[in-house]
């Protein structure tokens, strides 16, 4: 009990979060973001001691926080979709489920055996299926809810199966490599395999790989943006962290690694390739979570130890520029109503530095020298030519999918300082909140200063 000590006390925040919502009607919902997002970073002390160690848990709470920290800027658009564009009764919820779901991150992390691998998966799954419909005067979001709900279901259908096939091989819950080396003895490799094979496809669902991403466009894009922003980061973080759990025992198992290689190639395909079309920038950032999920797969292909700290890093460097992206987007949603690629045309004049900001993270996301996306990257590279030269055959597709990641990133770049100016009407300055201009000040000052002293950022 005392190893989920920081749960218990993120369920505390939320429940006076939750109790003051309902006592307090005049309180401004903002405050309760505010307040979970302080709660949220003062529970990393929890993890200080072991930061490489406890880094997925840590990369957690931070993308709460910031997703809180989102919310309280997108208040306007939270109102007007949730009530009739004036009440912000029923809305304090939004800044509530998070701390929630994040409670279910933190305690898979910590989990030992399959049952409390379930409930904490559950725990962070049902949050997530009311974040993503909460919008209940936008279609979009509700259809993105259903989709969400239905997939979602699927794949812990799918999970659950395999984890009752493995309890029926093993008699046991307990996962580690001791059971798993007695079973593979005695002669049940095959069942063996087939559990690991479905357990391995509930997580690609919230990892975002191939075959379980067909959800993330279409949710992305309907989905509150706090919400898109949270699933695109934390829920990925989840997703890794489970991951890596899964694989663990397995470690030299060549058949393993050959199909997560594949998975790996599928998933930077499907994530770049079907990114270069795309109008809508929440639609383009689901794609693009697919394609980063597809260079992060490699580190968990092991031969000589388990997953180690690189995929963590690539995380990290992700959850930062991921967060600058979907502040900016928030911004541009909020004050011009629109989230295509097109609505940022004129930034460069009208909004210079925000401008720049926006530029350093797309430039990052793409991978360009000088920024820590190309760290994150290159890592990925070398990881792959140094570790499993029998997995040659994936270099060419990595290569492939980091060139075509320049095209549809820097699209944003284009708009911001050479498409065609919109209408007077939509090309007024763009305010910036005093949370989101510090978030991207941090976001830029961490993207360059990563990819220029790598040792600042490691």
């Amino acid at each position: 009990m005392q190893a989920y000590t920081p749960e218990f006390v993120l369920i505390g925040i939320a429940l006076v979060l939750l109790m003051a919502d309902t006592f307090f009607k005049k309180l401004p919902k903002e405050v309760l973001g505010l307040a979970g997002a302080f709660g949220l970073l003062c529970n990393i002390s929890y993890y200080t001691e072991d930061l490489y160690g406890n880094i997925y848990p840590i990369l957690a709470l931070v993308a709460t926080a910031l997703t809180l920290l989102l919310a309280v800027d997108f208040k306007k658009i939270i109102v007007e979709s949730s009530n009739d564009g004036k009440s912000t009764a029923g809305t304090g919820e939004f800044y509530i489920l998070p701390i929630l779901a994040c409670v279910g991150i933190t305690a898979m992390c910590k989990a030992t055996n399959l049952i409390a691998l379930f409930v904490a998966l559950e725990i962070l799954t049902l949050s997530s299926y009311i974040l993503v419909g909460y919008f209940r005067r936008n279609i979009g979001s509700m259809e993105a809810g259903t989709k969400y709900l239905i997939l979602g279901a699927t794949s812990t259908g799918i999970m659950v199966f395999g984890m009752a096939w493995y309890f029926g091989i093993t008699g046991t819950f307990d996962y580690n490599s001791s059971v798993i080396d007695a079973t593979l003895a005695s002669g049940f490799a095959p069942a063996l395999y087939f559990a690991l094979a479905m357990m391995v496809l509930g997580t690609a669902f919230k990892v975002g790989a191939v075959p379980m991403q067909l959800w993330i466009p279409d949710v992305y894009q309907g989905a509150p943006t706090p919400t898109t922003a949270f699933l695109s980061v934390a829920s990925k973080v989840a997703g890794f962290a489970l991951l890596q759990f899964i694989l663990a025992p397995f470690i030299n198992d060549c058949n393993v690694n050959f199909i997560i290689g594949l998975m790996a190639a599928a998933t930077l395909l499907v994530g770049n390739l079907g990114a270069i079309h795309q109008t809508n920038l929440k639609r383009l950032l689901g794609y693009s979570s697919i394609a980063q999920a597809g260079f992060i797969l490699p580190f968990f292909i092991t031969k000589e130890q388990g997953p180690n700290d690189y995929a963590g890093l690539y995380l990290a460097a992700y959850l930062v520029m991921t967060f600058g992206a979907f502040f900016a987007l928030a911004m541009v949603r909020t004050q011009r109503g629109s989230e295509a690629i097109d609505a940022f045309a004129g930034l460069g004049k009208t909004n210079p530095r925000l401008a720049f900001a926006i530029t350093v993270m797309f430039a990052s996301l793409a991978g360009v020298p000088l920024t820590v996306g190309f760290l994150a990257k290159f890592t990925s590279f070398v990881y792959v030519i140094t570790s499993h030269q029998y997995l040659g055959w994936l270099l060419p597709i990595m290569i492939i999918s980091a060139a075509s990641g320049f095209y549809y990133y820097l699209k944003v770049v284009r708009a911001m300082y050479w498409d065609a100016q919109p209408e007077a009407a939509s090309n007024a300055k763009i305010h910036v909140p005093v949370i989101s201009g510090v978030v991207l000040v941090i976001c830029t000052l961490t993207v360059l200063l990563g990819g220029t002293i790598p040792l600042f950022f490691m």
